[in-house]
């Protein structure tokens, strides 16, 4: 669930972001929500191109935010006194990036309202990424993951909504897993992978495979 305000806030935000014609979709807990998981949230995350940075902003100066953390990936910004909560924007600068913002498609509730929202694959393709980039999360992520994956098992999920494409994901989990990272990272995060049956564990080669298997 979500507050008036938090709603009216992200209004006037996405107003402006289409004003300056800059393309965003909403990802995180307001994501949840317009797939069907109503998710209590005082913050906005958003998606958007890297591109577009220096105008997202000023459009958020101009509206009494103050950016507190910039990466080459992700921006949060928050109000005085954090009256009208946290904004969070994650860039995306890659065409498979780019792909994310043109899949998205318009949805909406009574409570929210009508705005872009990624698929829900790219939703699970995201918090892959967050994983990887930081374990410490796991718990929260892989759960936001299995409330997905069971809206599509279940069948609750609005056919406006594209299929989920476990290709897509084992792809991108086979790419993330296989990356350099510190031991105790990877065999926690590839772990978590195997799990979910997105790799396989060869025990002869003590290397991890990707598989495809049926989706759950």
């Amino acid at each position: 669930m979500s507050s008036k305000k938090l709603t009216n806030v992200l209004k006037i935000i996405t107003d402006n972001l289409m004003q300056e014609q800059i393309p965003c979709s909403l990802i995180g807990a307001l994501a949840l929500s317009l797939y069907g998981l109503p998710r209590f949230t005082a913050d906005i995350d958003l998606l958007a191109e890297g591109r577009f940075w220096s105008r997202i902003s000023l459009i958020m100066e101009k509206l009494g935010y103050t950016c507190y953390q910039k990466t080459g990936s992700f921006a949060q910004f928050d109000s005085e006194l954090g009256v009208l909560g946290k904004v969070d924007f994650m860039f995306v600068n890659t065409p498979e990036g780019k792909d994310i913002l043109e899949r998205s498609i318009l949805a909406g509730d009574k409570l929210i309202g009508t705005y872009p929202v990624i698929q829900p694959t790219d939703y699970i393709v995201l918090k892959l990424m967050a994983i990887a980039n930081n374990p410490d999360r796991s718990q929260k992520d892989e759960g936001d993951i299995l409330a997905v994956m069971n809206l599509y098992k279940n069948r609750l999920i609005s056919e406006n909504f594209e299929p989920l494409d476990m290709d897509k994901v084992y792809l991108f989990a086979e790419k993330l897993a296989q990356r350099k990272r510190p031991k105790d990272t990877l065999m926690r995060y590839s772990v978590f992978l195997i799990s979910w049956g997105i790799l396989d564990y060869d025990k002869e080669s003590t290397v991890y495979k990707g598989t495809k298997k049926k989706n759950r």
